[in-house]
């Protein structure tokens, strides 16, 4: 006979709790692990409506270890041979219960430690509420919460999409997903969820920020504008107001942009990243010669600023700079051996003196940092093609080729490394 026999759990108040009715036998012992667990039930309530969170730490961490040992002997039982349909039910309900009491209580503990801002064991023991039972009320916003407090962003966004597709109307949650979608660069996911919530999202110049951004990298450019402009009307702090500019920028509305970066950096001279902007920008506008004050500024302010050193590097290649920009290059690569733009520009300027040979490992380094890099393709076929690699060569250029194709219609995304 099981003593968890008519065991039911009733949820209410944030609690659990549970209504025994069961047969008793002979052998009272029987329903010591039952009684064990109403008990540690009873004080965990207890702990909740004192609104300790201490209290509530303690208790929860109690009831788990005790309904842990209750269901490792629960395991043991089911493995048992010749269980009986009715024992193998019996055992069923049980497991169930006892999942849904585990499930609860790491989900009160998670919250008594996320109410101190202890997030990163919040966290785990959500994650562990939601193994035992992801339909418990709350694990998942929790669990989302909890991520995004830490800035674990594809987590936060995992465990708000369940949120979010169960109660469509929760409006805090949409806005913590749509930010984190934004983070982990998921632009058109973002800009999705920040669509029915746009007025809340308006409200705070940073995910109003996200939201324009995620705009301007799908599409909707027109609609991204807007919100620069509903931004650059307010009295913003000069960092945030950076952000309006940069959505100008991303939107490639740089006759926008730069005056508003020249707002920023007349009454911000110190400020960095300004004058990089403002470089970038005239580098997008074709004003090469007018970036490299901007560029050798920012680097003034930051000489470790290797996104500054690769766009002055391209800008002296746009003028008249070009041994300066060749050892500025071969800089950035030893500092960033990653940046297949250097590598790129590097290998297509040693390409354009005549340096074929050594042209070549800068440009097959770019194409395998990045594959889908267009133009690196091109200037290798070029590089094999004068090096005498006819097979070499024409592969490259099949490559260029396919690329361009499946970009059609969605812009270049190495525009301003075109050839």
């Amino acid at each position: 006979m099981s003593v968890f026999r008519n065991l039911a759990i009733r949820r209410g108040g944030g609690g659990c709790l549970l209504i025994l009715a069961f047969t008793v036998s002979a052998q009272q012992a029987a329903d010591t692990p039952t009684r064990q667990l109403q008990q540690l039930l009873d004080v965990q309530q207890a702990a909740k409506s004192t609104g300790d969170p201490g209290a509530v730490a303690t208790s929860s961490e109690k009831l788990i270890t005790l309904a842990t040992q209750q269901m490792s002997m629960v395991t043991a039982a089911r493995k048992q041979p010749g269980l009986s349909a009715t024992k193998t039910a019996q055992l069923q309900v049980r497991e169930q219960q006892l999942r849904q009491i585990l499930s609860t209580s790491f989900n009160d503990w998670g919250t008594a430690e996320a109410r101190q801002q202890q997030y990163q064991p919040a966290l785990a023991h959500f994650q562990q509420a939601e193994k035992w039972d992801a339909a418990t009320p709350g694990v998942m916003r929790n669990l989302g919460t909890a991520a995004y407090r830490l800035e674990d962003y594809a987590e936060s966004a995992r465990a708000l999409q369940s949120v979010v597709a169960a109660n469509p109307e929760d409006q805090r949650s949409r806005l913590m997903l749509a930010m984190s979608l934004f983070t982990i660069e998921k632009f058109p996911e973002a800009a999705n969820q920040f669509a029915p919530i746009g007025d809340l999202a308006m409200q705070d110049p940073r995910s109003a920020f996200a939201w324009a951004y995620s705009l301007s990298q799908t599409s909707q450019q027109q609609h991204a504008n807007e919100i620069a402009d509903n931004l650059a009307g307010r009295d913003l702090p000069p960092d945030v107001h950076l952000l309006v500019c940069k959505l100008y920028t991303a939107t490639e509305n740089y006759e926008h942009a730069l005056p508003c970066l020249r707002a920023i950096s007349a009454q911000n001279p110190a400020m960095l990243n300004i004058h990089y902007e403002t470089g970038a920008t005239l580098i997008h506008m074709g004003r090469p010669t007018e970036a490299i004050p901007e560029l050798r500024a920012e680097l003034s302010l930051n000489s470790d600023d290797v996104d500054a050193k690769y766009n002055l590097a391209y800008a002296l290649l746009e003028t008249s700079g070009r041994a300066e920009a060749l050892t500025i290059l071969r800089s950035v690569i030893v500092e960033s051996p990653k940046y297949s733009e250097a590598e790129y520009q590097l290998g297509k300027a040693l390409l354009e003196d005549g340096n074929v040979a050594e042209s070549i490992p800068y440009l097959e380094t770019a194409t395998k940092l990045d594959p889908a890099y267009d133009y690196a393709h091109y200037q290798l076929q070029l590089a094999y093609r004068r090096a005498g690699r006819t097979d070499d060569a024409n592969r490259e250029l099949q490559i260029y080729k396919e690329i361009k194709a499946g970009s059609r219609n969605k812009g270049g995304a190495h525009d301003s490394k075109a050839p």
